[in-house]
């Protein structure tokens, strides 16, 4: 006699937790940076499912919304300070081979050393002058209340209880903005 093939079926999570799984895995993937498969073993669930949330295409892809988000101005600040950090730890690495280059009397090693550890010093001040740029703050109050308003105006359409509870902080929120950037 023939084996059957026995089919197992996943037990389903109830609805809440399903959601709360898929929020969890975008935190990961979107805003973390981890990759799929990483993040489908941590929680416990197929690739294929870690998949089919990243691609739903009523959400926006997961891979779009990750690229846009490494791409905004405080991601890019926080890579260019680690950018900084390393281009740093090259040029106090080679302090010491300029040293023995030097105390050895090989001239040509010494100059080359020299240029390379200049090469780095300027890549570091041009990162410097980017940072100090991308630090400033680079909009206006009226657009930081325009887009204020589109975000709350789509809370009131979307969940018009929790708009009204929020009310105090829009006001607290543009009453701090305007005085900090005028």
């Amino acid at each position: 006699m023939g084996k059957t093939k026995r089919t197992t079926r996943k037990k389903q999570l109830p609805k809440r937790e399903y959601e709360k799984l898929r929020r969890t895995a975008y935190e990961y993937v979107v805003v973390q940076g981890l990759e799929q498969k990483e993040v489908a073993k941590l929680l416990g669930v197929t690739e294929a499912t870690i998949s089919s949330w990243a691609n739903n295409p009523k959400e926006g892809k997961w891979k779009n919304l990750r690229e846009a988000r490494m791409q905004c101005q405080s991601t890019e600040a926080d890579n260019i300070k680690k950018l900084i950090q390393i281009l740093s730890k090259q040029r106090l690495d080679l302090e010491p081979q300029i040293n023995d280059a030097m105390h050895s009397g090989e001239a040509k090693e010494e100059a080359r050393l020299r240029q390379q550890a200049s090469k780095i010093s300027d890549e570091m001040s041009k990162q410097n002058k980017v940072l100090l740029t991308i630090d400033q703050k680079s909009y206006t109050l009226g657009v930081f209340i325009d887009v204020m308003d589109e975000i709350f105006n789509s809370l009131r359409v979307d969940n018009e209880e929790l708009w009204e509870k929020t009310i105090e902080f829009q006001s607290t929120l543009i009453r701090k903005k305007t005085q900090e950037l005028g």
